[in-house]
């Protein structure tokens, strides 16, 4: 896992900077760690929280301490697997889009008199 998110890692800020103006650089990175920090930091009390919820849950129904713990752990990594499934769609749906619009296309070569195509008369 360490070895894929530090591909991730370099990956990301090298797009999330792309594009950027030498003068917001460091605003766009800035802002980049902050994202990924808080991104992290919320997902983290999230599906800790769900874990806890589903253990408590089993706990108080009767369930063994293992079998509590396996079912809250269960819960959050399914809750952080759909998360990463809409991240990966939304991710695939906007690849590219930074909201420029695209040049228009050049007219084609074409002559501007079309009489003249038939040579010299």
């Amino acid at each position: 896992m360490s070895l894929g998110l530090g591909a991730v890692f370099v990956s990301v800020t090298t797009a999330a900077n792309a594009g950027v103006p030498e003068r917001l650089a460091g605003l766009a990175a800035g802002l980049m760690n902050t994202s990924q920090q808080l991104g992290a930091a919320l997902g983290l009390a999230v599906f800790s929280a769900l874990a806890t919820a589903r253990t408590h849950g089993l706990l108080a129904g009767g369930a063994t301490a293992p079998a509590a713990l396996t079912g809250g752990y269960r819960r959050a990594l399914l809750a952080a697997s759909l998360f990463l499934l809409a991240a990966a769609v939304t991710a695939v749906r906007t690849a590219g889009s930074r909201g420029e619009t695209p040049a228009p296309p050049e007219p084609a070569d074409r002559p501007s008199d079309p009489v003249s195509l038939g040579g010299n008369r």
